[in-house]
């Protein structure tokens, strides 16, 4: 009981230090569009993490720069060029996510390109059922970064419990790619984690140890010339 006492006061402190923090950080985020000098890189949900060249965007009461992504953007469409969002996706409801994925189409600029990174259901089912060494490294990673795991099925259950997940959204490569052609992305294709033909898309990927990069599903769209 004290638990679920300290673990709700937490979260009303978040909440009122997030509806304190919006107001000048929606301002800045807003400020650092119309200043900013070449193409506008937007890094969607970056929490702690700051993307060098790139606006670092979050919801937190932490965050410098507010973007609610379930929202129409601040800004006006058409005016970023990328759009890079890291384990962020599946923390969306299918409903909110289909939110999402139109409001970054609206606000890119034709040409202009989202990249997403989320786990992978199909490979992190089928590492359980056919690689016992991918699932052992695997879970040797979670151990160290301190998940509580002991049997090989708690990589399904990190995947898909853990951290919010089993409130969200979990993809796989066909039902990422059909999500975002239904708002009109084109040219959906798989990428390997750190790897993009465009340089502005290379080397953003945070998890890249080798049982990460082989559960991960790293896709990039495009929003058509015209629509």
């Amino acid at each position: 009981m004290r638990q679920e006492i300290k673990i709700a006061a937490k979260a009303t402190v978040h909440d009122t230090l997030s509806a304190l923090n919006r107001p000048m950080a929606e301002w800045r985020f807003k400020r650092a569009i119309r200043n900013a000098q070449g193409p506008v890189l937007v890094s969607a949900g970056a929490g702690s993490r700051n993307l060098k060249g790139w606006l670092n965007t979050d919801i937190s009461w932490r965050a410098s720069l507010y973007l609610d992504l379930t929202k129409p953007w601040p800004i006006p469409s058409g005016t970023v060029a990328r759009i890079y969002a890291d384990n962020v996706i599946e923390h969306f409801s299918l409903k909110t996510g289909r939110q999402v994925f139109q409001c970054a189409f609206d606000v890119l600029q034709p040409d202009g390109i989202i990249r997403l990174a989320t786990p992978d259901v199909e490979r992190t089912v089928l590492a359980y059922l056919n690689d016992p060494a991918l699932t052992s490294q695997h879970l040797d990673r979670h151990r160290r970064v301190g998940y509580d795991v002991h049997h090989p099925v708690d990589l399904l259950r990190v995947t898909f419990s853990e951290c919010g997940h089993h409130l969200g959204f979990c993809y796989d490569l066909d039902s990422l790619s059909t999500e975002l052609q239904r708002v009109g992305f084109v040219d959906v294709k798989r990428v390997l984690p750190g790897e993009s033909e465009d340089p502005l898309l290379k080397n953003l990927e945070a998890r890249m140890e080798p049982s990460e990069a082989a559960t991960s599903l790293v896709v990039e769209a495009r929003r058509p010339r015209s629509h």
